[in-house]
């Protein structure tokens, strides 16, 4: 019963049966909605980052077992892509918070609907960051898309008033 024709940035939540208990948590869709008329379709992606006290990460990350029944909510959430999307997108990322947005991307990249989008993405490190070589080839693919990667540990936290600096017609 789970619906593919999600919104571009929304999440779902997940169960998985662990030790006899059904463990939920919600995840942000990472892959793009099926296409229009596509029925056959049906994959769909989410981005799961194992953290220390996380027991459902911890668990996902680690390897579900294939065959394993994973239960699905409905897709919710109110952050999403507007159809068509704007001309013009700043997207303000930092660590794992890209990850709606990465649905939002691989949306615009499959309809060809990059424009004039300007990301800035704060994570601790560059080794920390997600999707780094998928969004170096959107940026090599597409003009319009410009990412500028912040290195808190090295440049310190990106303040609202630095925007300015970086996209001056925000």
């Amino acid at each position: 019963g789970f619906g593919f024709d999600y919104q571009p940035g929304q999440y779902i939540g997940i169960g998985v049966l662990v030790e006899g208990r059904w463990r939920w948590r919600s995840y942000s869709l990472t892959s793009a909605p099926r296409q229009r008329g596509r029925r056959t379709d049906r994959t769909v992606t989410v981005t799961v980052k194992a953290m220390p006290e996380g027991f459902l990460s911890t668990h996902l990350v680690g390897g579900v077992r294939p065959g394993t029944v994973i239960r699905l909510a409905a897709p919710q959430g109110n952050f999403v892509l507007p159809d068509p999307p704007p001309a013009a997108v700043l997207f303000l990322t930092a660590g794992s918070g890209i990850t709606p947005v990465m649905s939002m991307l691989r949306t615009m990249r499959r309809r060809n609907t990059i424009g004039d989008i300007v990301h800035i993405h704060s994570v601790p490190s560059g080794a920390d960051m997600m999707f780094a070589a998928e969004l170096a080839d959107l940026g090599r693919e597409y003009p319009g898309y410009r990412l500028t990667v912040r290195a808190t540990r090295t440049e310190g936290r990106f303040e609202v008033a630095d925007i300015v600096g970086q996209v001056p017609d925000w």
